[in-house]
């Protein structure tokens, strides 16, 4: 900011109150009370040699998740249905010892599947779009980490990591599938 910026000088200060050198983003001053907001977004794109279906119903399944994240140890199921459902909910066990909460928050198979995930002062989201290619399919992965106070350094740390942990972790599901007895 400053002069070569050329926004306009600062407002006069209220009586009692004192002036703010200019003014800052939203997030930065009494309404969110004094708690700074980090929201760092990410995009990893990658193309699998299988069926949209096979990759999807694969991808949506918690429960398969620690044969292809790198980062998680296991999965522990908060309701223990069979299937996939709108509202699941189970904590992923990591490499870091945290233990988030997570929730699928969208489930259109074989198109779009995303969840939500809060862990202390941090909220992850993550949705998946499946599209089918002349090979296979392509899968697209948009996601959102947020975290405010003590949380907001290691939000954006970790922001920068994500789309090309999630393309790495996603190339690995293309292994996983073609192990896997058809």
């Amino acid at each position: 900011m400053g002069p070569c910026v050329r926004s306009p000088a600062a407002p006069v200060a209220a009586r009692g109150g004192r002036a703010h050198a200019r003014p800052l983003r939203r997030g930065l001053r009494a309404a969110d009370r004094g708690g700074v907001l980090t929201t760092v977004g990410f995009t990893a794109t990658v193309e699998l040699d299988h069926p949209r279906e096979a990759v999807f119903g694969y991808l949506a399944d918690p429960r398969n998740r620690p044969e292809w994240q790198a980062s998680l140890l296991s999965v522990t199921l908060c309701d223990r249905t069979s299937e996939p459902h709108l509202g699941m909910t189970w904590r992923d066990n990591t490499l870091a010892l945290l233990r988030p909460r997570l929730e699928i928050t969208r489930l259109d198979p074989p198109r779009v599947w995303a969840e939500t995930g809060r862990w202390h002062g941090i909220r992850a989201d993550l949705t998946m779009f499946f599209d089918t290619t002349p090979t296979g399919c392509r899968v697209r992965a948009e996601g959102s980490l947020s975290g405010s106070g003590i949380w907001a350094v290691p939000v954006a740390v970790a922001g920068r990591l994500a789309g090309p942990a999630i393309g790495h972790d996603l190339r690995r599901v293309d292994d996983v599938l073609t192990r896997r007895p058809r």
